[in-house]
C-alpha cells in the first residue's frame, strides 16, 4: 500500500531574499486558457506559482463574458506547480512542465471536481487524480458521519467494524488511483511529485508497535528511507509544497527533540541537497527560518551549526550578500550564550551607582534575570519569579537582575516595590550592549548558570522557569 502526505521581521526579510536569489528558468512562449462555466465576475483572476508554502503572483487577467480567462506571453517559467486564483471561488492548481500551450475547463459549482484539459498530458493525470480524490473525499466524509451516528446508536462491534472498513476502503482507493496513474505516466512530473510524496514502505517483519509503544526500529527505518523517493536534482519540486511538508514531518515526527537529534537531521537533509544549487538554497532557507523561529530548546545551537557547516560564502551558496550577512549576524548573536559556554561577563552599576560584576557574584547557581519595569508581562511575572527564587535560595541560588530599559527612576521604584532580593543593575548603554549580547527572545527572560558561570539553561521564559529550576538546581 502506498502512503502519501496530504497536500519576525528578520525572518520575513531573509525568506524574501532567499527566494529572490537567482534561479534558472527558460524563456518560453506560453498560452494558458481557462474556461470556467458559470463564472461571472468583474474582478481579475490571478496566475501564480508555489514556492514551498508561499505563493507568488505572475500575472492577472479579466474574465470574458463566457467565463474565459487567457494568459499569453513570453517569459522565464520554472517547472512546477502553478495556480489560478478565482475571486471568491478558490484556486485551480495545475502543472507546468515542458508544455506551454493548453486549455483547462471546469465549472463554478466545483472547481476541482469538474477539471479537464486539452494539450497537457501532465495535467490530464493530475486532474484525473484530483477529481477522483474530490469524489472519494465526499464519500469518506459521508461514511465518517454515518460511523459517528452508528457509534451513538449501537454497540455491535461487527456493525462498527464494517463501517470502519468502508472508510478504510475509500482511503485505499485514493492510493490505488494514484498508483494506477503513476504507472501510466512513469516519466511525468506528476509521477515525480507523487513519488516524492510517498512514505517509505516498511517491511512486514518490522512491527509498528511493540508492547503498545511505537517501535523505535520502525521509526528509524522510516527516517533512514524517508527521502529516498525525493529527487533532489529536480528543481521543479521546489515549486510545490512537497519539500516543506516533508521537511516539517521529518523534524516533527521522526527527529528526537534534542540538539543532537536536530543536528543529525539537519546534516541528513543538507547533505542530500548539495547535489543541486537551487535545492541547497531552498534547504538552507527552510532550515534557518525553522530554527530561528522554533521554541524548542537548544535550537540556537542548531542555528549556529547550520551556519558554521553549510554557509561558506555568498558566491558559493548563491545567496544574496545581505542575506548571508544577516544569517551570520544571527549565528554570532547566539554563539556567546549557547548552553555549555561560560556566560559573558556583565559589568554595570547598581541602584546605588556602585559597579557590579556577574562573574564577581560568588554562588553555586546564578539566576540571571532580564526584565523591564515598563514591560506588562514583567510586572505580572516578577513577584512570582521572586517566590520561585526563594524556594531554591537555600540550595545556593543567587540572583543577578538586569534592567534592559534606561529609565532610572522607574527602575529604582520597581526594585523597591518588588523587594527584589538580587544584585540589580541597569543597562544604561544607548546601544543596549548587554541585552544584545544575551539576545533574550522576550521579557522577562532567565539564564541559569553554575558555579563557574557556565550556562546551564538559556533564554528561559517565565512559564518554563519552575521546571528549569527544579531540574538544574540540586
Amino acid at each position: 500500500m502506498k502512503n502519501y502526505f496530504p497536500t519576525t521581521v528578520f525572518s520575513v526579510l531573509f525568506i524574501f531574499l532567499f527566494l529572490s536569489s537567482p534561479t534558472e528558468g527558460q524563456a518560453v512562449n506560453y498560452n494558458f486558457q481557462f474556461q470556467i462555466k458559470g463564472l461571472v465576475t468583474t474582478e481579475k483572476c490571478v496566475l501564480g506559482y508555489y514556492s514551498g508554502n508561499l505563493t507568488y503572483a505572475l500575472d492577472s487577467a479579466k474574465v470574458a463574458k463566457n467565463g474565459l480567462v487567457k494568459f499569453t506571453g513570453n517569459r522565464d517559467l520554472l517547472d512546477g506547480m502553478y495556480f489560478l486564483m478565482v475571486p471568491k471561488m478558490g484556486f485551480i492548481d495545475f502543472i507546468i512542465y515542458k508544455e506551454y500551450q493548453f486549455q483547462i475547463k471546469t465549472e463554478v459549482a466545483n472547481l476541482k471536481k469538474h477539471l479537464s484539459v486539452k494539450g497537457s498530458k501532465e495535467n490530464e493525470a493530475y486532474f484525473a487524480y484530483q477529481s477522483f480524490m474530490e469524489v472519494k473525499r465526499e464519500e469518506i466524509e459521508q461514511q465518517t458521519q454515518m460511523f459517528n451516528m452508528l457509534k451513538k446508536a449501537t454497540k455491535d462491534p461487527q456493525v462498527l467494524q464494517e463501517s470502519q472498513q468502508r472508510i478504510m476502503g475509500l482511503r485505499q482507493s485514493i492510493a490505488d488511483k494514484a498508483y494506477e496513474l503513476m504507472e501510466a505516466n512513469t516519466t511525468s512530473f506528476f509521477c515525480m511529485m507523487m513519488e516524492a510524496n510517498e512514505l517509505p514502505e516498511v517491511p512486514s517483519n518490522i512491527p509498528v508497535q511493540v508492547n503498545n509503544q511505537t517501535n523505535p526500529v520502525y521509526l528509524q527505518y522510516v527516517k533512514d528511507k524517508f527521502w529516498d523517493n525525493f529527487d533532489f536534482n529536480e528543481s521543479g519540486l521546489l515549486q510545490t509544497k512537497i519539500f516543506d511538508t516533508k521537511a516539517s514531518f521529518f523534524f516533527e515526527r521522526l527527529t528526537a527533540p534534542s540538539v543532537e537529534g536536530f543536528i543529525e537531521s539537519v546534516d541528513i537533509i543538507a547533505n542530500k541537497s548539495k547535489v543541486n544549487g537551487a535545492m541547497m538554497r531552498n534547504t538552507l532557507r527552510w532550515l534557518v527560518t525553522t530554527f530561528e523561529n522554533t521554541k524548542n530548546k537548544g535550537t540556537d545551537a542548531v542555528f549556529v551549526h547550520i551556519f558554521d557547516n553549510y554557509f561558506t560564502t555568498p558566491e558559493e551558496n548563491g545567496i544574496d550578500v545581505g542575506v548571508f550577512s544577516r544569517v551570520e549576524q544571527k549565528a554570532n548573536y547566539f554563539r556567546p550564550t549557547l548552553v555549555g559556554n561560560i556566560a559573558p561577563d556583565i559589568k554595570l552599576l547598581d541602584q546605588n551607582d556602585k559597579p557590579q560584576s556577574l562573574h564577581g557574584l560568588k554562588a553555586k547557581y546564578t539566576m540571571l534575570y532580564f526584565f523591564s519595569p515598563l514591560c506588562d508581562k514583567c510586572r505580572v511575572a516578577t513577584p512570582k519569579v521572586v517566590e520561585l527564587f526563594k524556594q531554591y535560595e537555600s540550595k545556593g541560588l543567587k540572583g543577578f537582575a538586569v534592567c534592559t530599559d534606561d529609565k532610572k527612576d522607574y527602575w529604582k521604584a520597581y526594585v523597591k516595590e518588588n523587594q527584589l532580593p538580587w544584585t540589580c543593575v541597569m543597562d544604561r548603554d544607548d546601544d543596549l550592549t548587554v541585552e544584545s549580547k544575551y539576545s533574550p527572545n522576550s521579557l522577562p527572560n532567565v539564564f541559569i548558570l553554575d558555579e563557574d558561570k557556565k550556562i546551564l539553561a538559556n533564554r528561559v521564559e517565565f512559564e518554563e522557569l519552575e521546571a528549569a529550576l527544579s531540574a538544574l538546581v540540586k
